[in-house]
């Protein structure tokens, strides 16, 4: 099992982006949770997808409109769970919205493709620009992950949502230990 820092990478595809962009960068609004639990996973694929898929979305993001990073924590998402067969112990969110070109079916599945999971399938709602999709490990039925993507008039929102079945909470090694 891998252990995440979802905040930490967050910030590493910025600083890396920051340093290797020439020419007019997009600004980026971030706000992330400070208390918020790391994730542990199976293997990489959940940490490289957000680095790549964020880095992507600052590349292909109009540099006069900022690109917006929020991740939220989610204790239920009783319709989802449902319909896609997964019952964590709670969901971590995270939602990337920008302007431009926008993220398309192909893209989307192409990185997932290229970190070992398959898509299961893509949902539309007739009359409604949002889809979503369900994508799994190549080899397994789980982890299950879940994108919605959202594109109007050149502003587009990507939900990714990860499915949690345990809280882990590993110490800081900023903060000052307690001498026993």
């Amino acid at each position: 099992m891998k252990e995440i820092n979802l905040g930490e990478v967050i910030e590493g595809v910025i600083s890396k982006f920051c340093r290797n962009r020439t020419g007019p960068r997009p600004r980026l609004l971030a706000k992330i949770p400070p208390n918020l639990p790391y994730l542990s996973w199976q293997d990489d694929g959940l940490e490289r997808f957000i680095k790549h898929f964020l880095y992507h979305t600052l590349l292909m993001n109009d540099p006069e409109t900022p690109v917006q990073v929020i991740v939220h924590e989610r204790t239920s998402l009783a319709d989802l769970e449902d319909f896609v067969g997964v019952y964590p112990a709670y969901w971590i969110q995270l939602r990337i919205q920008g302007h431009g070109s926008g993220m398309i079916e192909s893209v989307v599945e192409e990185v997932f493709s290229d970190l070992g999971y398959r898509c299961e399938e893509w949902i539309g709602v007739e009359g409604s620009s949002a889809q979503l999709a369900i994508f799994s490990p190549l080899d397994r039925e789980e982890p299950k992950m879940v994108f919605c993507v959202d594109t109007v008039k050149g502003i587009w929102k990507c939900d990714f949502l990860i499915p949690v079945s345990d809280r882990l909470f590993l110490p800081s090694f900023s903060s000052p230990r307690k001498k026993y």
